[in-house]
């Protein structure tokens, strides 16, 4: 991996910080109640993300994308407010599956809409009753003449209540097992489905829940071809648990930056907040954890440029990064004492959103046994 930066990346990400800072941050800020913001709202502030590339990040320019390399839109993601930045990376990954893996038709129907955030998308692939092994799913997708017939519930969904397109993992065949799984796409204008909204601990009403209920959709929206869809979908897993740790890597350094300025404030009001060794010491191990954490998110990024498939050091990333954002905002929380917990100051939800991030794209537990599978190369799932 190479660590010097191109002066065009360093620019790309001032200019990132900068638009967070001057046009996003302060809309988020006005509603930092435990409603989520309205779709047209978030429609708008994706929008002005257009210039940064953020949308259309990897998927390659002649496809209306933004070019670029892990590494850069690594360092533009990290940046990014938290209001944003899952529903930009799930929707981001929409176009990127489409880009990749759908038809010429498929491409120029969805791409556009996609990428200049006239449509919000989403991966359907968790259901009530199957988590962390995706094979398992009982979405049916029942082929009939032209069409499939989807059955099924998802469940814990990012983008779920807004998307107008959905990529649903299903199987057209329960006893194929593996070989029965397709990905496809479900445009909810065209094949219309329920979403409901899913409160959850550090999210404001993103995550949603799919019922699809004799949901008739046309062949020509299989993405991909039958039996690739478990594929798929996990090389789909080891680029977003690099952008899951980097949302950990953010919420770290807001913590940080919040207490630093919390420390310096108590010293400027003659308090000796800021003298006590153990108070240094607290911000050293934080500042140490985010930058381990960075060095494995773009290590795990630099592999996918370079073409490995590489699940463990996306895993790794992955655990290590969201472990350490609620190790490093707790101690954010004890560094501000009671002003931690109030809801006057920041801090109490930064430790709600990096304990939320522990959980989606594979638990920590989940992300350890991959680790461990490929050090000893024996599978730890039964």
């Amino acid at each position: 991996m190479h660590f010097q930066l191109t002066e065009e990346q360093e620019a790309l990400a001032r200019k990132t910080k900068e638009l967070m800072a001057q046009e996003i941050m302060p809309f988020a800020e006005t509603h930092r109640s435990n409603e989520a913001l309205p779709k047209e709202a978030i429609k708008n502030l994706l929008k002005k993300t257009i210039p940064l590339g953020a949308l259309g990040n990897v998927i390659p320019r002649e496809m209306g994308g933004a070019g670029m390399d892990h590494i850069t839109w690594g360092l533009v993601y990290e940046q990014l407010d938290r209001a944003i930045n899952s529903v930009i990376m799930i929707s981001s990954g929409t176009a990127h599956a489409i880009a990749h893996l759908g038809t010429k038709r498929q491409q120029e129907k969805y791409l556009p809409g996609l990428l200049n955030a006239e449509l919000i998308g989403c991966s359907a692939i968790t259901e009530p009753n199957v988590g962390s092994n995706p094979r398992m799913v009982e979405t049916t997708a029942e082929p009939k003449g032209d069409h499939y017939v989807v059955n099924g519930t998802k469940v814990f969904i990012t983008n779920g209540v807004m998307a107008d397109l959905a990529i649903v993992l299903a199987t057209v065949d329960p006893s194929l097992g593996a070989k029965g799984l397709i990905r496809i796409l479900i445009d909810k204008s065209q094949s219309p489905f329920a979403a409901r909204s899913i409160p959850v601990l550090g999210d404001k009403g993103h995550l949603g829940e799919l019922t699809f209920d004799n949901c008739i959709v046309p062949k020509e929206n299989l993405l991909g071809s039958i039996g690739r869809g478990l594929s798929a979908t996990m090389k789909a897993f080891q680029r977003a648990r690099c952008f899951v740790a980097l949302t950990g890597i953010h919420l770290m350094q807001l913590a940080i930056d919040a207490s630093i300025r919390h420390v310096r404030e108590a010293q400027a009001s003659g308090k000796e907040l800021g003298g006590s060794q153990l108070i240094h010491q607290m911000i050293a191990d934080m500042m140490a954890q985010k930058d381990a954490a960075r060095l494995l998110a773009f290590r795990a990024l630099s592999l996918i440029d370079e073409g490995v498939q590489k699940n463990a050091a996306s895993s790794m990333a992955k655990f290590f990064a969201t472990e350490a954002a609620v190790q490093v905002t707790s101690n954010a929380i004890q560094i501000h004492g009671f002003h931690g917990l109030t809801t006057d100051y920041p801090i109490e939800e930064y430790h709600r959103q990096a304990r939320m991030l522990t959980i989606p794209d594979g638990t920590t537990q989940i992300q350890k046994l991959i680790v461990g599978r490929e050090a000893l190369g024996q599978s730890a799932f039964t």
